[in-house]
């Protein structure tokens, strides 16, 4: 069962590699399972620039 759905705001967890770690996002889609598990597009936007991510469900956490 899928922890976020489309529109979920996530943080990218502080132990992950990404230049993206610690930062918040929105969900834009939901990706096909594999074996590593449930796989997500974010959105991240700033001031000046919007990046797209994708990101295994073990690495975000619900943003608070």
């Amino acid at each position: 069962m899928r922890k976020f759905k489309k529109g979920d705001k996530v943080k990218v967890r502080l132990d992950n590699p990404s230049p993206y770690r610690g930062r918040t996002g929105v969900v834009q889609q939901e990706l096909p399972q594999d074996s590593q598990g449930y796989w997500y597009m974010v959105e991240f936007q700033s001031a000046w620039s919007r990046a797209v991510n994708r990101f295994a469900e073990k690495d975000l956490e619900p943003a608070t």
